[in-house]
Protein backbone atom coordinates (compact mmCIF):
# COMPACT_ATOMS: atom_id res chain seq x y z
CA UNK A 1 0.00 0.00 0.00
CA UNK A 2 2.98 2.41 0.52
CA UNK A 3 4.39 2.25 -2.56
CA UNK A 4 1.36 2.94 -4.46
CA UNK A 5 0.78 5.99 -2.50
CA UNK A 6 4.72 6.91 -3.33
CA UNK A 7 4.12 5.76 -7.00
CA UNK A 8 1.16 8.28 -7.22
CA UNK A 9 2.83 11.18 -5.55
CA UNK A 10 6.18 10.57 -8.20
CA UNK A 11 3.31 10.48 -10.87
CA UNK A 12 1.83 13.77 -9.75
CA UNK A 13 5.13 15.12 -9.42
CA UNK A 14 6.65 13.71 -12.95
CA UNK A 15 3.37 15.37 -14.67
CA UNK A 16 3.80 19.10 -13.17
CA UNK A 17 5.96 20.34 -15.83
CA UNK A 18 4.40 19.02 -18.73
CA UNK A 19 0.84 20.43 -17.25
CA UNK A 20 2.57 23.81 -16.36
CA UNK A 21 3.98 24.74 -19.63
CA UNK A 22 0.69 26.04 -20.96
CA UNK A 23 -0.48 26.94 -17.05
CA UNK A 24 2.01 30.19 -16.97
CA UNK A 25 2.11 31.41 -12.99
CA UNK A 26 3.49 33.18 -10.15
CA UNK A 27 6.45 32.60 -7.92
CA UNK A 28 5.19 33.39 -3.82
CA UNK A 29 6.31 33.10 -0.84
CA UNK A 30 4.46 30.63 1.63
CA UNK A 31 3.95 31.03 5.74
CA UNK A 32 2.06 28.29 7.51
CA UNK A 33 1.12 27.15 10.94
CA UNK A 34 -0.83 24.02 12.05
CA UNK A 35 -2.65 22.19 14.79
CA UNK A 36 -4.40 19.34 15.76
CA UNK A 37 -4.94 16.07 17.10
CA UNK A 38 -1.63 13.49 16.93
CA UNK A 39 -2.26 9.73 17.45
CA UNK A 40 -0.87 6.21 16.85
CA UNK A 41 -2.70 4.03 14.17
CA UNK A 42 -2.14 0.26 13.63
CA UNK A 43 -2.08 -2.41 16.25
CA UNK A 44 -0.86 -2.71 19.20
CA UNK A 45 -0.85 -5.43 21.24
CA UNK A 46 -1.40 -5.25 25.09
CA UNK A 47 -2.12 -1.35 24.46
CA UNK A 48 -4.68 1.05 23.28
CA UNK A 49 -4.36 4.12 21.58
CA UNK A 50 -4.27 7.27 23.44
CA UNK A 51 -5.60 11.28 21.60
CA UNK A 52 -2.81 13.75 22.37
CA UNK A 53 -1.82 16.96 20.12
CA UNK A 54 0.31 18.82 18.15
CA UNK A 55 1.32 21.07 15.42
CA UNK A 56 3.81 22.72 13.49
CA UNK A 57 4.90 26.07 11.39
CA UNK A 58 6.79 26.38 8.13
CA UNK A 59 7.66 29.46 5.55
CA UNK A 60 9.13 28.09 1.36
CA UNK A 61 8.39 28.44 -1.92
CA UNK A 62 5.32 28.02 -3.93
CA UNK A 63 4.89 28.53 -7.90
CA UNK A 64 1.56 29.41 -8.75
CA UNK A 65 -0.55 28.90 -11.94
CA UNK A 66 -3.66 28.79 -13.51
CA UNK A 67 -4.56 26.26 -11.93
CA UNK A 68 -1.87 24.41 -10.61
CA UNK A 69 0.04 24.49 -7.33
CA UNK A 70 3.93 23.30 -6.35
CA UNK A 71 4.75 23.91 -2.48
CA UNK A 72 8.06 23.16 -0.71
CA UNK A 73 10.17 24.76 2.22
CA UNK A 74 11.00 24.27 5.32
CA UNK A 75 8.94 23.64 8.67
CA UNK A 76 8.98 22.45 12.50
CA UNK A 77 6.57 19.66 13.70
CA UNK A 78 5.87 18.84 17.39
CA UNK A 79 3.98 16.01 18.51
CA UNK A 80 3.08 14.44 21.68
CA UNK A 81 1.25 10.92 21.67
CA UNK A 82 0.39 8.25 23.91
CA UNK A 83 -0.52 4.72 24.66
CA UNK A 84 -2.76 3.50 27.31
CA UNK A 85 -0.66 0.29 28.34
CA UNK A 86 -3.10 -2.89 29.31
CA UNK A 87 -2.77 -4.06 33.23
CA UNK A 88 -0.63 -6.52 33.09
CA UNK A 89 0.95 -9.10 36.12
CA UNK A 90 4.96 -10.71 35.32
CA UNK A 91 5.52 -13.75 37.05
CA UNK A 92 8.18 -15.36 38.69
CA UNK A 93 7.72 -18.85 38.62
CA UNK A 94 8.53 -21.40 41.40
CA UNK A 95 10.44 -19.30 43.74
CA UNK A 96 12.30 -20.77 46.60
CA UNK A 97 10.90 -20.47 50.06
CA UNK A 98 11.67 -22.51 52.55
CA UNK A 99 8.06 -22.28 54.32
CA UNK A 100 5.95 -23.37 51.71
CA UNK A 101 4.96 -26.91 51.43
CA UNK A 102 6.80 -27.72 48.45
CA UNK A 103 9.43 -24.78 48.99
CA UNK A 104 8.34 -23.15 45.96
CA UNK A 105 5.98 -20.00 45.08
CA UNK A 106 5.14 -17.85 42.32
CA UNK A 107 6.03 -14.02 42.90
CA UNK A 108 3.80 -11.64 41.41
CA UNK A 109 4.53 -8.02 40.19
CA UNK A 110 0.80 -6.21 38.87
CA UNK A 111 1.25 -3.43 36.91
CA UNK A 112 -2.11 -1.22 36.55
CA UNK A 113 -2.94 2.21 34.93
CA UNK A 114 0.68 2.51 32.91
CA UNK A 115 0.48 5.12 30.29
CA UNK A 116 3.16 5.97 27.80
CA UNK A 117 3.31 9.23 26.43
CA UNK A 118 6.02 10.44 23.51
CA UNK A 119 7.15 13.95 22.86
CA UNK A 120 9.08 14.53 19.17
CA UNK A 121 10.66 17.82 17.48
CA UNK A 122 11.04 17.12 13.90
CA UNK A 123 12.42 19.39 10.97
CA UNK A 124 9.95 18.93 7.60
CA UNK A 125 10.72 19.45 4.11
CA UNK A 126 6.96 19.17 2.16
CA UNK A 127 6.72 18.55 -1.38
CA UNK A 128 3.03 19.00 -2.58
CA UNK A 129 1.37 19.67 -5.34
CA UNK A 130 -2.35 20.44 -6.25
CA UNK A 131 -4.51 22.54 -7.51
CA UNK A 132 -6.95 25.61 -6.74
CA UNK A 133 -10.40 26.53 -8.29
CA UNK A 134 -12.16 29.46 -7.29
CA UNK A 135 -11.86 29.67 -3.93
CA UNK A 136 -10.99 26.02 -2.99
CA UNK A 137 -7.42 24.44 -2.65
CA UNK A 138 -5.92 21.34 -2.73
CA UNK A 139 -2.71 19.36 -2.11
CA UNK A 140 -1.50 16.24 -1.81
CA UNK A 141 2.23 14.82 -1.48
CA UNK A 142 4.92 13.83 1.05
CA UNK A 143 6.93 15.38 4.08
CA UNK A 144 10.29 13.83 4.97
CA UNK A 145 10.72 14.27 9.12
CA UNK A 146 14.21 14.51 10.54
CA UNK A 147 13.33 13.66 14.29
CA UNK A 148 16.03 16.19 15.98
CA UNK A 149 14.34 15.57 19.53
CA UNK A 150 12.29 12.73 21.47
CA UNK A 151 11.50 12.00 24.81
CA UNK A 152 9.26 9.60 26.46
CA UNK A 153 7.41 9.11 30.02
CA UNK A 154 5.91 6.14 31.46
CA UNK A 155 3.93 6.45 34.44
CA UNK A 156 2.10 3.08 36.17
CA UNK A 157 1.41 2.09 39.48
CA UNK A 158 3.02 -1.22 40.67
CA UNK A 159 2.50 -3.73 43.73
CA UNK A 160 4.01 -7.37 44.46
CA UNK A 161 2.27 -10.24 45.66
CA UNK A 162 2.67 -14.52 46.38
CA UNK A 163 0.53 -16.71 44.97
CA UNK A 164 1.28 -20.40 47.07
CA UNK A 165 -0.53 -23.06 45.88
CA UNK A 166 -1.35 -24.44 49.68
CA UNK A 167 -3.62 -21.10 49.80
CA UNK A 168 -6.40 -19.88 47.63
CA UNK A 169 -5.86 -16.22 47.83
CA UNK A 170 -2.80 -14.14 47.48
CA UNK A 171 -0.45 -13.03 50.19
CA UNK A 172 -0.28 -9.11 49.70
CA UNK A 173 1.12 -6.25 52.11
CA UNK A 174 3.82 -7.95 54.15
CA UNK A 175 7.00 -5.77 53.35
CA UNK A 176 9.08 -8.60 54.88
CA UNK A 177 8.66 -11.00 52.37
CA UNK A 178 8.96 -8.60 49.89
CA UNK A 179 5.32 -8.17 48.55
CA UNK A 180 4.47 -4.69 48.77
CA UNK A 181 0.98 -2.70 48.01
CA UNK A 182 0.52 -0.63 44.48
CA UNK A 183 2.49 2.50 44.16
CA UNK A 184 3.29 4.61 41.85
CA UNK A 185 6.49 4.51 39.39
CA UNK A 186 7.96 6.83 36.50
CA UNK A 187 10.34 5.75 33.71
CA UNK A 188 11.10 8.66 31.26
CA UNK A 189 14.22 9.34 28.67
CA UNK A 190 15.07 9.83 25.60
CA UNK A 191 14.54 8.30 22.01
CA UNK A 192 16.27 7.68 18.91
CA UNK A 193 13.42 7.74 16.54
CA UNK A 194 13.87 7.49 13.12
CA UNK A 195 13.69 9.68 9.96
CA UNK A 196 10.28 8.85 8.16
CA UNK A 197 8.25 10.41 5.62
CA UNK A 198 4.38 10.79 5.77
CA UNK A 199 2.06 11.45 3.19
CA UNK A 200 -0.07 14.37 3.63
CA UNK A 201 -3.29 15.95 2.36
CA UNK A 202 -4.95 19.16 2.26
CA UNK A 203 -8.08 21.15 1.61
CA UNK A 204 -10.05 24.05 2.24
CA UNK A 205 -10.51 27.45 0.99
CA UNK A 206 -8.53 30.04 -0.56
CA UNK A 207 -9.34 33.73 -0.04
CA UNK A 208 -7.67 37.19 -1.49
CA UNK A 209 -6.07 39.35 0.79
CA UNK A 210 -6.85 43.08 -0.39
CA UNK A 211 -8.26 43.81 -3.33
CA UNK A 212 -6.65 42.22 -6.86
CA UNK A 213 -5.50 45.08 -8.94
CA UNK A 214 -4.95 44.37 -13.08
CA UNK A 215 -1.57 43.64 -13.78
CA UNK A 216 -0.25 42.90 -10.13
CA UNK A 217 0.17 39.42 -8.38
CA UNK A 218 -2.30 38.60 -5.36
CA UNK A 219 -1.47 38.07 -1.53
CA UNK A 220 -3.98 35.13 -0.18
CA UNK A 221 -4.82 33.42 2.56
CA UNK A 222 -5.90 29.42 2.83
CA UNK A 223 -7.86 27.87 6.28
CA UNK A 224 -8.26 24.14 5.55
CA UNK A 225 -8.60 20.73 6.86
CA UNK A 226 -5.02 18.31 6.72
CA UNK A 227 -3.59 15.12 7.29
CA UNK A 228 -0.14 14.15 7.48
CA UNK A 229 0.50 9.94 8.32
CA UNK A 230 3.94 8.24 8.50
CA UNK A 231 4.48 5.98 5.55
CA UNK A 232 6.93 3.99 7.74
CA UNK A 233 7.27 2.39 10.59
CA UNK A 234 8.05 4.69 14.13
CA UNK A 235 8.72 1.52 16.60
CA UNK A 236 12.30 2.11 17.97
CA UNK A 237 12.64 -1.85 18.39
CA UNK A 238 15.05 -2.34 20.62
CA UNK A 239 13.77 -5.66 22.03
CA UNK A 240 13.52 -5.36 25.45
CA UNK A 241 10.89 -6.21 27.96
CA UNK A 242 8.22 -4.15 28.63
CA UNK A 243 8.98 -3.78 32.45
CA UNK A 244 12.89 -4.48 33.99
CA UNK A 245 12.82 -6.49 37.07
CA UNK A 246 14.90 -8.50 38.79
CA UNK A 247 15.19 -12.42 37.42
CA UNK A 248 14.45 -14.20 40.90
CA UNK A 249 12.73 -13.36 44.26
CA UNK A 250 14.23 -11.64 47.41
CA UNK A 251 12.48 -11.20 50.44
CA UNK A 252 13.42 -7.47 50.18
CA UNK A 253 12.06 -6.95 46.55
CA UNK A 254 10.71 -3.15 46.22
CA UNK A 255 9.55 -0.87 43.64
CA UNK A 256 13.04 0.42 43.19
CA UNK A 257 14.01 -2.94 41.37
CA UNK A 258 11.99 -2.25 38.37
CA UNK A 259 12.19 -0.11 35.20
CA UNK A 260 10.00 0.83 32.59
CA UNK A 261 11.04 0.34 29.31
CA UNK A 262 8.64 2.82 26.82
CA UNK A 263 6.37 0.35 24.73
CA UNK A 264 7.65 1.16 21.35
CA UNK A 265 10.98 0.31 22.23
CA UNK A 266 10.05 -3.26 23.81
CA UNK A 267 9.23 -6.88 22.91
CA UNK A 268 5.37 -5.93 23.33
CA UNK A 269 5.24 -3.74 20.09
CA UNK A 270 5.42 -6.70 17.83
CA UNK A 271 2.85 -4.81 15.01
CA UNK A 272 3.80 -1.64 12.84
CA UNK A 273 2.76 1.57 14.62
CA UNK A 274 2.57 4.77 12.90
CA UNK A 275 1.90 8.21 13.68
CA UNK A 276 -0.94 11.00 12.45
CA UNK A 277 -1.17 14.52 12.84
CA UNK A 278 -4.87 15.89 11.88
CA UNK A 279 -6.89 19.23 11.98
CA UNK A 280 -6.69 22.62 11.31
CA UNK A 281 -3.79 24.62 8.65
CA UNK A 282 -3.54 28.00 8.07
CA UNK A 283 -1.69 29.54 5.20
CA UNK A 284 -0.62 32.46 3.75
CA UNK A 285 0.66 33.26 0.51
CA UNK A 286 2.44 36.66 -0.74
CA UNK A 287 3.44 37.50 -4.36
CA UNK A 288 7.01 37.82 -5.05
CA UNK A 289 6.85 40.48 -7.98
CA UNK A 290 8.01 38.25 -9.88
CA UNK A 291 5.43 36.63 -12.68
CA UNK A 292 5.41 34.55 -15.87
CA UNK A 293 3.39 36.25 -18.70
CA UNK A 294 2.71 35.55 -21.80
CA UNK A 295 3.21 39.04 -24.94
CA UNK A 296 2.46 36.96 -28.05
CA UNK A 297 -0.75 35.01 -27.36
CA UNK A 298 -4.11 35.10 -28.33
CA UNK A 299 -4.75 35.95 -32.29
CA UNK A 300 -1.36 36.14 -33.68
CA UNK A 301 -0.46 33.21 -31.81
CA UNK A 302 -3.07 30.43 -31.16
CA UNK A 303 -0.83 27.52 -30.42
CA UNK A 304 0.21 26.48 -27.54
CA UNK A 305 3.56 26.02 -29.11
CA UNK A 306 3.41 29.51 -29.68
CA UNK A 307 2.17 30.51 -26.90
CA UNK A 308 5.26 29.02 -25.00
CA UNK A 309 7.42 30.62 -27.11
CA UNK A 310 6.00 33.87 -26.41
CA UNK A 311 5.85 33.69 -22.69
CA UNK A 312 8.43 35.25 -20.68
CA UNK A 313 9.76 36.44 -17.21
CA UNK A 314 7.98 39.75 -16.02
CA UNK A 315 8.54 41.94 -13.03
CA UNK A 316 5.81 43.97 -11.67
Amino acid sequence: MKHKSLFLVLSLLLTLPVAAADNLGAHSFVIWANGGVSNYIGSTPGAKMSLGGGGGVGLGYEWRGAALLLQTGLGAKYTQSGLRIDDTDFVLKDQFDAQAVDNTFDFVYRQTNRRDSYNSLALQVPLLVGAHVSNFYFLIGAKLNVNILNSYKANANYSAYGLYKEFFDPFEAMPNHGFFTEQPLQTNGTTAMKINVAGSLELGGEFALGEATKGSTDNYMRIGAFADMNILDDRIGSGKELLSYPATYTGNASINDLKMVDYLSSNAATSPVRNMLAGVKLTFIFASGIKYGCVMCEAGYPTKRDRRRGSRLMLY
